[in-house]
């Protein structure tokens, strides 16, 4: 799943094009989209990220909104090229259009007037203060990891980068939230510091289908010090690397650094 440096990718290079362009056609080539209100003739004023949520301003005060779920991807495609396989949605615009690709047709996009409630820490891009997180962690007995995944109170952080941040700051995943010490959250806000513009600057991980938005995979994979990497010894301490499952999903740590 595209987790938040993955998304913000895709806003950065979105805004380098669409801002100030008109829409030309919307053509919903999946009837599991739904219906949509009639975009032609509006125009583009600026995309932005909620946690892992593309928000296209348009005027008029609309906002068309999108979330890739498991395997959604956007491509810009100049006039004339073929569509891709498992494409659902094309949106035209003078001279190039954005195309949604999606095997599992999981991917939403809808338009509404005005923002919805969100996160308590909206983009952890901008940080993830060590006092906050302990504020909000207090009480909670569910695992770090968890806690950091849980789009309800940090919006964007997945599997992959709760993987990576929660190596980087020397923290076992597997931790009651609530038990970490204020020195604890401030090596989490350090390691968030670290890896989340790390993996925006390599336009994401690509473990195995993402692509950015001109099909091109990136290359924070090299960077990966635990996500997918278990029996391989750490990088920091030599310790093996396991695999646990939390929630479903996979978990790599190391036991003998993350305590």
């Amino acid at each position: 799943m595209p987790e938040l440096p993955e998304v913000e990718t895709l806003c950065r290079q979105l805004n380098a094009i669409l801002p100030g362009k008109e829409i030309l056609n919307v053509e919903i080539l999946d009837p599991r989209l739904g219906k949509m209100e009639a975009l032609a003739g509006r125009r583009v004023a600026a995309v932005t990220r909620r946690g892992k949520f593309i928000e296209i301003d348009l005027d008029g005060g609309l906002k068309a909104v999108l979330h890739l779920r498991m395997t959604g991807r956007l491509l810009w495609q100049g006039d004339g090229a073929s569509l891709p396989p498992y494409s659902r949605l094309v949106v035209s615009f003078p001279r190039g259009r954005l195309v949604l690709i999606d095997p599992r047709r999981f991917a939403i996009f809808c338009v509404r007037p005005e923002k919805v409630p969100g996160a308590l820490i909206q983009n952890p891009l901008e940080g993830l203060p060590a006092r906050r997180l302990r504020e909000i962690a207090r009480t909670r007995r569910l695992p770090v990891k968890s806690f950091l995944m849980d789009q309800r109170l940090i919006a964007g952080i997945g599997n992959i980068y709760a993987c990576e941040i929660l190596h980087e700051a020397a923290v076992d995943p597997r931790r009651p939230a609530g038990s970490l010490s204020p020195a604890e959250w401030r090596r989490v806000e350090r390691a968030a510091a670290v890896v989340l513009p790390r993996a925006v600057e390599c336009r994401g991980t690509t473990v195995s289908d993402w692509r950015d938005l001109f099909g091109v995979s990136g290359t924070n994979q090299d960077h990966l010090e635990v996500y997918s990497r278990e029996a391989e010894p750490c990088s920091r301490c030599g310790g093996r690397i396991e695999r646990a499952k939390m929630g479903g999903r996979g978990t790599w740590f190391c036991p003998a650094c993350q305590k």
